[in-house]
């Protein structure tokens, strides 16, 4: 496989299984830059850090399941000086459900640290919403599709002279539930939002409304981080 190398920091997600670990190097603009598999071993460890560390300045290892398969390269990672994040292990159910795509779920390491790094996204709400963007590619070429997609669009809700919208119970559930926990977690503790949601109770506007408009920045935000600079996605086996 042919890598292009980049002066830029890029992140590299490992799935992690038993025998093998499946690799995938993003760039800072989330450009994919390369992919390979690796054996779950000592030197397996370093023939991943070296094929990395060819492509560029390396700022991070999303490391899937380091408690279990992905200790051993956790530690040596680790041991090596370099940054190791864990990611939280997807729904494997629904994986199975879609087609296992070992690439895909290195993908998913690999770009959850993007968002982790906003305020109130934990590892498992990235990955439900990354694992969104990675089985609907081609729905989300907008940060209205990624919102309707997610049920965060709204919905006309007026009445007479009422000018009003109402939450979408539409959409992906998983992704919507993932939005709601970003969105009680920063009005409980990011004060933009904190400062918002009062301006917006001073003018009138209920809890729910509230929570649709920055479920709908969230969505906003997220599109911005994984979708704006588009991935290159594995082709299919």
């Amino acid at each position: 496989m042919q890598h292009h190398q980049t002066d830029t920091g890029i992140v590299v997600g490992v799935d992690t299984h038993k025998h093998t670990h499946a690799v995938v190097a993003l760039s800072a603009l989330g450009v994919r830059l390369g992919a390979t598999t690796v054996p779950a071993s000592s030197a397996g460890y370093r023939r991943l850090a070296s094929w990395a560390l060819a492509l560029g300045r390396v700022t991070a290892f999303g490391v899937e399941g380091t408690g279990s398969y992905g200790a051993g390269l956790a530690r040596a990672l680790h041991q090596a000086g370099h940054r190791v994040l864990e990611v939280n292990r997807p729904d494997r159910s629904a994986r199975r459900r879609n087609g296992k795509d070992d690439m895909l779920d290195a993908l998913v390491s690999a770009t959850a640290p993007q968002l982790t790094a906003a305020p109130g996204i934990a590892n498992g709400t990235a990955a439900a919403l990354l694992l969104l963007v990675g089985d609907n590619p081609g729905r989300i070429r907008s940060e209205c599709a990624l919102a309707k997609l997610c049920g965060a669009c709204p919905i006309p809700a007026s009445s007479g002279r009422t000018n009003r919208h109402r939450l979408n119970r539409g959409g992906n559930r998983q992704a919507n539930a993932a939005l709601h926990r970003i969105v009680v977690t920063r009005m409980r503790m990011h004060k933009p939002t904190t400062d918002y949601v009062a301006r917006c109770t001073n003018e009138g506007k209920t809890k729910p409304e509230i929570m649709r408009c920055l479920k709908r920045y969230v969505a906003r935000e997220v599109f911005s981080l994984p979708c704006k600079h588009p991935v290159a996605m594995p082709e299919p086996a």
